[in-house]
């Protein structure tokens, strides 16, 4: 089959093999279902029963009893998963996509098991059952389940993001005094691309013991740069030609990972704004709790509200100009979201079983609005995944020829792929680069050591 152009196929009838959880064993798919997925969810319900016990609020005796109730069913989703049960249809938890997904399994893997069906869609369907749970609840229905360790990782690393804030200032305040020098400009937008890509690795549900002396050690490879060596696909440079285009333009990120990816995120669209070339950025978080560590509303409020807050740094080794730039971007960025420079936009979709091939057809209304964009960037690698869909690619395959219809839809934003590999799907990696990682070492493409940063230039492919 021609690898030019992937432009229509179904979820159950893709022109390669989708990953499969084969019980052989050889696979990165079945360690995640036999292994590192039920840690998840092991992890979950005792989280929660901690959470429980510490529980102080109105109606404390229904509140644990309903508890308990929630207890059982996460391990029965346990059970099933490990016993290779069918995927059941989810309850309706009034978000507003249960008919979607229950029409998808339907239509799609009628009858399908955890180990039969395709590791998007089992990986998938868990986070939007586990989140079903909780939903269906009285006095649990808004907890994030996440919070806790999301909270703590982040608090591990004060030092290193107030430094960052300050670095980040001082750059753009560089930019500002000589804005006509397009080479500086186009240095700092390439480092902070870089540096939001590099964010990606510290991701809770690939790495969930992420202790600070590691995120530390994370944090220094992406200032210093050591990283980029790494990057096994760039178009950073074809990035930046449409960027230094731009005249207070619109730009779009798809949200990944909360805490310090986020953060790099953050930097990123404040240096945008800052400099001009974006006049609105719109973030996409997750509307319920998602693979762990994934963005939601509230986390990036609370993020916001970390940085405005003169004791957030409190008991961490940080100096008072470096504390000082903290607080001034909280504030910054609190005005933004108050003026409307910064929005928010939580879209169904995102959690959805459809891959983003289908936005024009299964998510009109978000496609629609992503059209008005600029710029969409996609952030991590399960929207990655989700672009190009996770099937046994030819990791030569143009990443414009597989994201499909969106890449060539009229009017197409350009689309920017910011991802580490956590997963062995892969395209536009050139077949020597790829030969000579996988001599060695065999698990380049799921160790998240190796990035990529793709573009599909979609309606500038004309300028």
């Amino acid at each position: 089959m021609s690898t030019d152009h992937f432009s229509d196929f179904a979820p159950n009838k893709t022109p390669f093999k989708p990953l499969i959880a084969s019980r052989d064993g050889l696979n990165f798919t079945y360690e995640s279902l036999h292994d590192r997925v039920p840690h998840i969810l092991t992890d979950i319900i005792n989280g929660y029963y901690t959470a429980i016990q510490d529980y102080d609020g109105p109606n404390k005796e229904l509140a644990a009893a309903e508890g308990k109730q929630i207890t059982s069913q996460l391990s029965k989703l346990k059970h099933e998963m490990v016993t290779d049960k069918p995927l059941s249809p989810l309850e309706d938890d009034g978000l507003g996509d249960t008919q979607a997904w229950n029409d998808w399994l339907q239509r799609f893997f009628p009858g399908g098991t955890w180990y039969s069906t395709p590791f998007l869609t089992w990986e998938t369907y868990m986070y939007r059952r586990i989140a079903a749970i909780f939903r269906t609840s009285k006095h649990w229905n808004t907890f994030d389940f996440f919070f806790a360790k999301k909270e703590a990782t982040f608090k591990a690393s004060k030092a290193a993001v107030a430094k960052l804030c300050k670095r980040v200032d001082e750059l753009t305040n560089e930019c500002l005094a000589d804005i006509k020098n397009t080479t500086k400009l186009h240095v700092t937008f390439i480092e902070l691309l870089q540096a939001s890509l590099w964010g990606n690795q510290t991701d809770l549900s690939m790495f969930p013991d992420l202790d600070s002396a590691r995120i530390e050690e994370m944090q220094a490879r992406i200032s210093s740069g050591e990283n980029n060596a790494k990057i096994v696909a760039n178009d950073g440079e074809k990035i930046w030609e449409i960027v230094s285009t731009l005249q207070g333009g619109r730009v779009d990120i798809v949200l990944d990972n909360s805490g310090f990816e986020l953060l790099q995120d953050v930097l990123l669209a404040h240096w945008l704004v800052k400099v001009g070339y974006a006049k609105n950025v719109v973030f996409h978080p997750k509307r319920v709790p998602w693979y762990v560590s994934d963005v939601t509303n509230e986390d990036f409020h609370w993020l916001v509200d970390s940085m405005r807050n003169p004791h957030f740094v409190d008991g961490a080794d940080v100096s008072s100009d470096d504390k000082k730039a903290l607080q001034a971007m909280g504030e910054q960025w609190s005005k933004y979201l108050a003026d409307g420079v910064w929005s928010l936009q939580d879209e169904l979709y995102w959690t959805g079983p459809y891959g983003y091939r289908y936005l024009p057809t299964e998510g009109k209304a978000v496609w629609e609005d992503l059209t008005k964009s600029d710029i969409v960037m996609f952030k991590g690698d399960l929207n990655y995944r989700k672009l190009i869909y996770d099937l046994e690619w030819p990791h030569a395959t143009p990443f414009v020829a597989a994201i499909g219809p969106i890449a060539d839809a009229p009017n197409a934003p350009a689309i920017v792929a910011l991802r580490t590999s956590k997963c062995d799907t892969v395209v536009g990696v050139a077949n020597e680069k790829s030969t000579s990682l996988a001599a060695t070492e065999p698990d380049w493409m799921v160790s998240g050591k190796y990035g990529m940063i793709q573009l599909s230039p979609g309606r500038w492919q004309k300028h």
